[in-house]
């Protein structure tokens, strides 16, 4: 998921929580603790490792870009 949509995803959280709490559903203390743990899971990262393609090992793969030879006449 990426950093944007993580961000939106937690002020759509953290206008919720307000919300409830602006119509009473939630204490001062429930409503700020929800926002923090939002917070806490918007910053907990996506992955600890980088997913790999293919079945290949280590290897770098290069690809050679050269120009084809001229004829002269």
């Amino acid at each position: 998921m990426t950093t944007l949509l993580r961000l939106v995803l937690w002020i759509v959280w953290c206008a919720a929580m307000a919300w409830l709490w602006w119509a009473q559903y939630l204490g001062a203390g429930l409503a700020l603790a929800s926002g923090a743990l939002g917070l806490i899971l918007f910053a907990w990262p996506g992955t600890t490792a980088r997913r790999r393609r293919g079945s290949g090992g280590d290897e770098l793969r290069y690809v050679q870009m050269t120009k084809q030879p001229m004829t002269v006449r």
